[in-house]
Parts: C-alpha cells; structure tokens; sequence
C-alpha cells in the first residue's frame, strides 16, 4: 500500500478544529473523518484493490471496519497529521485520556 497516494489535511485545518472546543476524542475522530473524506477516491480505490468488489450502496459499515482495520494503523498513524494530533494532544489536553491510560 502506497502512503503517498494520501493527502494531508494540515496544520492549520487541525488547528482550526481544535479550536472548535472538542474533548480530546472527538477532535482525533473529527481529524480522521476529515482525513478520510479529502482522501476519498483513494480510500475506495485501495479498498476496491484489496477486497477484489467494487464499494456499493450501503456498504458503510463493511468501508467502516476495512478503514480501521487497513488504513488506520497502517497509513493514517504515519501521516504528518497523526503526529500533528498526537502534538496537540500532548499540549493541549491532559497526559491521561478518557479511560485513565497513560499517553
């Protein structure tokens, strides 16, 4: 999989959301949402490429867990705007999350 097929969002779109006033999970999911749709065709051609069908009508929640499962970890966690949130995180919000866990 080719992470230079993958458009950042930015510096100033993530500051821009960050100054939205979310908690710290909310900005990181509205982060990838944005991510994903400004990636858009990639993310369908990659999935077509992968799962051998074409996206159809409805298919959301199979997009949904292939996007986590393959495109997540793999690629949107070695973008510049991952390493963009993970800063704002450790400036912004406290160094313990939702669930207790160190960052």
């Amino acid at each position: 999989m080719n992470e230079n097929n993958y458009k950042d969002i930015g510096l100033n779109r993530i500051k821009e959301i960050l100054d939205e006033g979310w908690s710290q999970i909310e900005f990181i999911e509205i982060v990838f949402r944005e991510w994903a749709k400004l990636n858009q065709i990639s993310l369908n051609n990659e999935y077509v490429k992968q799962k051998k069908v074409q996206r159809e009508e409805g298919d959301l929640d199979k997009f949904s867990l292939w996007l986590v499962d393959n495109i997540y970890l793999q690629v949107y966690c070695k973008s510049n705007d991952n390493k963009t949130v993970k800063e704002f995180c450790s400036k912004y919000f406290s160094f313990e999350d939702e669930i207790g866990a160190k960052n």
